[in-house]
């Protein structure tokens, strides 16, 4: 009896060693990371992370990825024609390609897989996007935005990461201070 607790004994011991130098040389792995500035930030739909990538095809025919439009920081944008809030911030997104369209990018995702295609081009020449205008013909990356209401806007910055971001209409007032800050705290990191 008392070898087996012996053993006992000398097992938990063991793992507590083990685990206090696995737990050290972990902990100085990303210390080295983070003072190198390698960390790895993962893609997920939410402020403080990568923006999750996508490849979609535009109104333009073109393929579009949001990797190349990384030059500036990028407002998302994610509707649908038949969406009443929708409708009603359209226009502030023109107003602000028109007055911050040399600062930052503006892209729209129309969720083509709960939308039309004919709906969403009667739509962006109506009112005159003049920007990108992506279609998630199958949900995808609506999915993997974790889009529940429509419409859902994300402020990215130059690195990719979402520094913002808002579930409903934006008024014009709220869609220019959030993308200002966008555009001072890109250009000043």
């Amino acid at each position: 009896m008392k070898k087996s607790i012996q053993i006992f004994l000398f097992s938990i011991f063991f793992l507590l060693i083990s685990f206090t130098i696995y737990s050290q040389l972990f902990s100085n792995q990303n210390d080295e990371k983070r003072a190198s500035g390698q960390t790895e930030q993962k893609e997920y739909p939410d402020i403080g992370y990568l923006a999750p990538s996508f490849s979609l095809k535009g109104l333009d025919g073109k393929t579009h990825e949001l990797k190349d439009y990384l030059d500036k920081p990028v407002v998302l944008n994610f509707w649908a024609s038949w969406c009443p809030p929708c409708i009603e911030e359209a226009p502030n997104f023109v107003k602000l390609h028109n007055e911050y369209g040399k600062n930052v990018h503006i892209l729209t995702v129309n969720l083509t897989s709960i939308d039309d295609l004919q709906s969403a081009k009667i739509f962006a020449e109506e009112f005159g996007f003049v920007f990108p205008v992506l279609l998630d013909e199958d949900g995808s990356v609506a999915k993997r935005y974790h889009i529940k209401p429509i419409p859902a806007t994300f402020f990215i910055n130059q690195e990719g990461t979402i520094v913002d971001g808002a579930y409903g209409g934006l008024t014009w007032s709220d869609l220019e201070s959030r993308t200002k800050e966008l555009i001072q705290t890109d250009s000043s990191a």
